[in-house]
């Protein structure tokens, strides 16, 4: 199969264009402004510096800064921020309904920034979330006192791991599989173990970082590979640990034998729901190249993974070699991490039929092998699907092909159409099996 081009698909939050705003007021450094995202929500935020025509902004309640033109965005006050509130003593509930005190810090647009009573914690609030008190928040040092930011102390705890995850689900990171092992993490620790798990998080520098860390002990590596996981994302700015941490972008793994499409599929999908092992691979020198040579370190991991599962590796090209099927290593792999069971299920149904299937399963947040087959010969190829959105009246995939080691969307009615453009658009498929979980 001769490789071919493909668009770069990212998942991030918030996209590099947006619509167009009409500006009301001249732009300077400190001004608040309004944002409407592609997901047609609307952001505020400051602008840090100014290039020329293009402005530097920060997003309110997040650390990543973002250059947009003058008519992306909206200025919604023509001063500087106000700060009417900073210094402020404050009320407001907790997750559990009981109400807490703290002191505004800082003000960005609708948020502010609020540090907790006799706790190092702070969080961002929208000014809807808090009232300004009349009397001062200092603690008395009573026995009640004490023991009300004892609770204070466990319920920022928890906000505080649970903003952590939430950023991973707005990043489109995150899965309804993992935020179920992050629920059952919380209520099987002690509050001091949560304690301890935030301090650990902390260690990470910025907001990515630490959902990083934070998926990936979900995921099941122990604290001592994490915390040199984070040692090494610290030393990187966050556009770096996203690109090299998340295996659904345009530079993943590509299969460097024959018949290796089983086991590099297999990487992915580890890379998938490890940002550890994402960020490993990735640090690999050619990963995301079919280099022909079987001493790279790529191919001599793809090697291994075939010889154990009884593959015979050779050169892409040369079909002399032996494939493999993937329940053994799916089951070996991936189940003990998902906790679910892999099974090999025919394509006979209406292809409408299995994709209903495919898009249950990616709800719940478990990428689904397809083996794919290329018309006029007896060739086979794994492929997977990792997302879908819905566009108009109908479906795409976000499909990775091994082959070329990249991602891209998919229509399904190309699908139907029996082909994978803009993936392998030379051949034509058929869909023969697909991978569901018991």
């Amino acid at each position: 199969m001769r490789p071919i081009n493909i668009c770069a698909t990212r998942l991030l939050f918030f996209a590099a264009f947006f619509f167009a705003q009409t500006f009301l007021f001249s732009q300077s450094i400190g001004n608040s402004v309004s944002v409407v995202a592609v997901d047609g929500k609307t952001y505020t935020g400051i602008i840090k510096k100014i290039e020329g025509d293009n402005y530097q902004v920060q997003y309110d309640g997040y650390e990543t800064l973002y250059w947009l033109k003058a008519n992306q965005f909206i200025v919604v006050n023509p001063g500087q921020q106000k700060n009417d509130l900073i210094g402020k003593p404050v009320t407001f509930s907790g997750t559990d309904g009981k109400t807490y005190t703290g002191i505004v810090q800082e003000g960005k647009g609708n948020k502010y920034r609020i540090k907790y009573d006799g706790y190092d914690f702070e969080a961002w609030l929208t000014r809807d979330q808090f009232s300004v008190s009349t009397t001062s928040s200092t603690s008395t040092g009573s026995g009640n006192s004490q023991a009300q930011n004892t609770a204070a102390s466990s319920t920022a705890d928890l906000q505080a791991l649970r903003a952590i995850c939430d950023f991973g689900y707005q990043k489109g990171w995150s899965s309804p599989v993992f935020a179920t092992k992050f629920k059952n993490y919380l209520n099987d620790h002690s509050a001091k173990e949560l304690r301890a798990l935030l301090n650990f998080l902390q260690k990470a520098t910025t907001s990515s970082a630490r959902f990083f860390a934070l998926k990936s002990l979900i995921t099941g590596d122990n604290e001592d590979v994490v915390q040199k996981f984070i040692a090494q994302l610290n030393q990187y700015p966050e556009a770096y640990q996203q690109e090299n941490c998340v295996a659904t972008n345009r530079r993943s793994v590509i299969q460097q034998w024959q018949y290796s499409c089983s086991v590099t599929m297999i990487q992915t999908f580890l890379a998938d729901l490890s940002p550890r092992y994402a960020w490993e691979i990735k640090q690999i020198a050619n990963f995301d190249v079919a280099t022909n040579d079987p001493n790279c370190p790529m191919a001599q991991q793809q090697k291994q993974l075939m010889e154990k599962y009884g593959a015979v590796p050779t050169p892409r090209g040369d079909v002399s070699g032996k494939s493999i099927g993937i329940i053994e290593p799916l089951r070996e792999l991936i189940t003990p991490i998902l906790g679910v069971n892999f099974y090999a299920q025919e394509a006979t149904e209406p292809l409408p039929q299995i994709f209903s299937k495919v898009r249950a399963q990616l709800d719940n947040g478990i990428n689904v092998p397809l083996l794919v087959g290329f018309v006029g010969t007896q060739a086979r190829h794994f492929i997977l699907a990792m997302r879908y959105r819905e566009v108009g009246n109908g479906y795409q995939y976000l499909i990775y092909d091994p082959w070329d080691g990249k991602c891209d969307y998919v229509s399904e009615s190309t699908i139907l159409n029996g082909s994978l453009a803009p993936l392998l658009s030379e051949f034509r498929i058929t869909v023969d099996y697909y991978y569901p979980v018991s």
